[in-house]
């Protein structure tokens, strides 16, 4: 089973012919310094790419309302799946918001937790960091003496 994405020789932006294996079915996370390539990998070739080979799966109808994505530069980009791609741009909200917030997955987490987790508390709120039921224990009490 192909167990990696691999890159092999990429050369967009800043990146040298560099060649690497992401974990399948994991979180990565890339780190680093600034210009170190992280963006170059993530949105120029990995993104650039799933999004080239999904838009060909369409007939060429469709395609002509599509995004164009252009092949990135790389030798060869191996075992790649469909993504899903979080920009680093601002998306309205507040500063408070954060990805699980303004994508409403924090409902479907929610609802999740309440129907399978052990032990089950059975209802939504009881995972909800809005509500004074789901926070952390100890932040519940915190926030309880400083009320008083």
């Amino acid at each position: 089973m192909n167990e990696y994405i691999e890159i092999i020789h990429a050369r967009e932006n800043n990146l040298k012919n560099v060649s690497l294996k992401i974990p399948k079915n994991k979180i990565t996370i890339f780190t680093g310094v600034s210009g170190s390539g992280k963006s170059s990998i993530v949105f120029d070739t990995i993104a650039q790419e799933a999004g080239r080979q999904l838009n060909e799966t369409y007939d060429s109808y469709t395609r002509l309302f599509l995004p164009k994505y252009s092949r990135p530069d790389a030798d060869e980009i191996n075992n790649l799946s469909t993504v899903i791609v979080v920009n680093q741009k601002k998306i309205g909200g507040s500063a408070r918001s954060t990805l699980g917030t303004i994508t409403d997955i924090n409902a479907l987490f929610r609802v999740l937790f309440s129907r399978f987790a052990t032990p089950s508390l059975g209802y939504e709120n009881a995972y909800s960091f809005n509500d004074p039921t789901g926070g952390c224990v100890q932040s519940v009490k915190g926030l309880v003496r400083r009320l008083r």
